[in-house]
């Protein structure tokens, strides 16, 4: 199975989420966001693929910020920002076959890496 975690070493719920990938067995790919960024293409992809609201997707300070460009459904310049500013994101995200999601709680890891084996 491919799993992919978009991945904040310096996030204790992102450490948590790859600690529980490991544990169950899995072996990630980790992107570290931070040091590689975003582009466009990848935030409409991630968004679209979890099924979330942008306000759901960044973290609250962040959320506030933007909030304005929420309401005027302002995608080109929450993504610019997002792009200039990847730590707005929340996180962690964790990709594999069954789909994509927003990992926090962390029990949201365990739905996405089951195996449904019959």
């Amino acid at each position: 199975m491919t799993v992919t975690i978009y991945h904040n070493p310096n996030c204790s719920k992102s450490r948590d989420a790859l600690r529980f990938l490991t544990a169950s067995g899995i072996e990630a790919e980790i992107v570290l966001y931070l040091k590689e960024g975003w582009s466009h293409d990848q935030l409409i992809a991630l968004k679209t693929a979890c099924s979330m609201d942008w306000t759901d997707m960044l973290r609250p300070d962040a959320g506030a910020l933007l909030k304005p460009f929420i309401i005027a459904d302002d995608d080109v310049a929450i993504l610019n920002y997002l792009v200039e500013h990847p730590e707005a994101l929340e996180r962690p995200f964790v990709q594999t076959p069954k789909g994509v999601r927003l990992c926090r709680p962390l029990d949201w890891v365990s739905p996405l890496t089951s195996c449904s084996c019959s």
